[in-house]
């Protein structure tokens, strides 16, 4: 059974414990081992997620039959723009319905606390293994961009969802 809770501060010790295990095996086929190190440490240390929940990030944490399994983060990044992070699902537990309830979960909370229509929007790498999740379940690639990671750059998509609530 599939069970989806907000994180509260009281998850950030599992945000952490999930992040050091799933970015680096959703990022191993795209960015070099420092890269990743990079990431964990800028958006996925204690202090980190802290900060992102006090800053409105939105977390959620699925189980899978009582077990910690994935996780998502949503926030409002302008008056109708939500900002999705991609969606991180243990490599045994993929394929089971966890990352589409993640995905529908974020969705109902766009419209829950945004009754009018909006767009989430979504940066993804075009190598990342998972970008086809994303274009089944109705995104669409709008933009190319980039993020600065400091010592490198990545060349990111944006693909985005509009929501009529």
């Amino acid at each position: 059974m599939i069970s989806i809770r907000k994180a509260d501060f009281s998850d950030v010790k599992v945000l952490k414990q999930l992040a050091d295990v799933l970015v680096p095996n959703t990022f191993k086929s795209v960015l070099n081992t420092s890269q990743i190190d990079f990431m964990l440490d800028k958006y996925y240390s204690q202090e980190a997620l802290q900060d992102a929940i006090n800053s409105g990030k939105v977390y959620f944490i699925a189980s899978l039959d009582g077990e910690d399994t994935a996780a998502v983060s949503v926030i409002q990044h302008g008056p109708d723009l939500f900002l999705m992070q991609k969606i991180y699902v243990e490599i045994k537990n993929q394929g089971k319905g966890v990352g589409t309830a993640l995905f529908n979960h974020v969705v109902e909370y766009v419209k829950e606390n945004h009754p009018k229509p909006c767009t989430i929007e979504l940066l993804i790498n075009k190598h990342n293994p998972g970008l086809d999740f994303y274009v089944k379940h109705g995104m669409e690639k709008v933009r190319d961009t980039g993020l600065d990671m400091g010592d490198f750059f990545i060349n990111e998509e944006v693909y985005s969802m509009k929501i009529n609530s």
